[in-house]
Order: structure tokens, then sequence, then C-alpha cells
């Protein structure tokens, strides 16, 4: 038998109804956040925009702020060119101080003054990146700097130059790396 109801406690007719919940808030994460994030995907898509889930690039840090980009593979290998002390002078200093278009404009007069040694030894070394296509002379006092060796101005504007060169150009100073006794006998 049940027993009646005390008067301290309420009847069920008399208890509070429950009201619907509030629809969830845009911000919560479940279905509506990942409406929005569709959302922001399609407009971004139709925009012309990527989605990356990478970090902001930050520059690199490097003395002076700038960095330059250079082949690993004829970085590696350098040595077996057997440039000359002032040949490598000359192509640090060719590496470093290009132009958008990989051109130095240099005078053998001035290295020859930075560097404490004669212009012939300038000239001789300039031979020497010329013989292996590192630089070439384009013009009195402008050489360029091979692009696939070094470059300092970015990916895009490198590949820009590279299409501007053609072909013709990029093969008719194709660098090849030489074959030492060791390599050769393996």
């Amino acid at each position: 038998m049940a027993q009646p109801l005390r008067r301290s406690a309420e009847s069920l007719a008399k208890a509070a109804r429950l009201s619907p919940a509030p629809s969830p808030p845009n911000t919560v994460d479940g279905v509506e956040s990942a409406r929005q994030l569709l959302k922001k995907l399609e407009d971004l898509a139709r925009k012309g925009g990527t989605f990356s889930t990478n970090p902001d690039v930050k520059p690199y840090a490097f003395y002076g702020g700038q960095h330059v980009s250079t082949s690993q593979v004829i970085q590696d290998n350098l040595w077996k060119f057997g440039f000359s002390e002032t040949a490598r002078n000359v192509l640090d200093h060719m590496t470093v101080h290009h132009d958008a278009q990989a051109l130095v404009e240099m005078t053998q007069g001035r290295l020859a003054v930075k560097f404490g040694c004669s212009q012939s030894k300038i000239s001789r070394s300039i031979g020497q990146l010329s013989k292996h296509n590192f630089a070439w002379k384009e013009r009195r006092g402008v050489y360029r700097l091979h692009p696939l060796y070094a470059y300092r101005w970015g990916s895009v504007k490198q590949r820009r130059l590279l299409k501007e060169l053609g072909e013709k150009t990029l093969t008719k100073h194709e660098i090849v790396i030489p074959t030492v006794r060791n390599e050769a006998s393996r």
C-alpha cells in the first residue's frame, strides 16, 4: 500500500515543468563548430585561399638577418672542383652579393683590393669558376652566378629566373661534379 504524501513534499502536479534545453552556442565543440569550420573552409576555397595546419612561418635567425640557399649536393662536393683559395673567396662573394637576376656587379680590381691580391689572381679565379660554370660573364664588370648553385631571393623569384634563362642557357652552363680517383675505383 502506498504511503500518503507528506505535507512538506510537493505533489507531482505542482512540480516545476522542464523547459527545453537551449540550443548549443556556435562556439561549442561539436556539430555546430564543425559546420562553422566547414563553412570557413568553403569560404576560403571560394576566395582562392589555402588552409594549413602549420604554424605561422617565422624568419630564420641568422647573423645579418638574411640567408642564402645553396645546392646541398654541390656544396657537399665543392672540394672536388679543386678551386684555389681565391676562387673560393670570389665564389663566396658572388653567392652573397648577387641580385634577383643572379647578377653580380664586380670588377677584378675591386675584388683584388678586397682580398689583398693581384688582379691577375682574381682573373684566374674567375676563369676557374667559369670553367666549371659556377659563374659566367654577362658584360664588362657584370657576372651571373649560376642560380641552380646558389640563390638568395626566394623560390618564387628563382623559378621565374630559371624560366627566363631557359633550358638552353642552363644546359650550356651545367655544373658537373668531377669524379675523384677514389670514387672512380669503386
